[in-house]
């Protein structure tokens, strides 16, 4: 039997290879949970990013980093990550993350302002 040829260039082939999956990254962000139950938020932050990494299809990722980046006190940059979370993807609990992060920001301005 032959074997079927990849009519693909060998370019195309390379970038999907390399390409992130969806099933990856869910252990770091096991992780990253757990040491944000320690309260180890930067050492949260490193595995949420790596989790990102591998997988930038997961919005659950982005919305976990965003939450240890609200807990070092960056709400700013929790802000920023919220932002790459479609809206479609939102669950409450990503829902309840986005709110508090904005509720931060607000009240850092009223503060910046006063």
């Amino acid at each position: 039997m032959a074997k079927k040829r990849n009519k693909k260039p060998p370019e195309e082939r390379r970038e999907e290879a390399l390409r992130p999956s969806r099933f990856l990254g869910y252990d770091r962000d096991s992780l990253g949970v757990y040491l944000m139950g320690c309260e180890a938020y930067g050492l949260a932050e490193s595995q949420f990013r790596r989790a990102i990494w591998l997988n930038p299809f997961e919005a659950r990722f982005k919305a976990h980093l965003a939450w240890s980046l609200f807990k070092q006190g960056r709400h700013a940059d929790a802000r920023a990550c919220v932002a790459e979370i479609p809206e479609a993807e939102m669950d409450p609990e990503m829902r309840n993350i986005a709110r508090l992060v904005e509720q931060a920001v607000s009240s850092q301005r009223v503060e910046d302002q006063g």
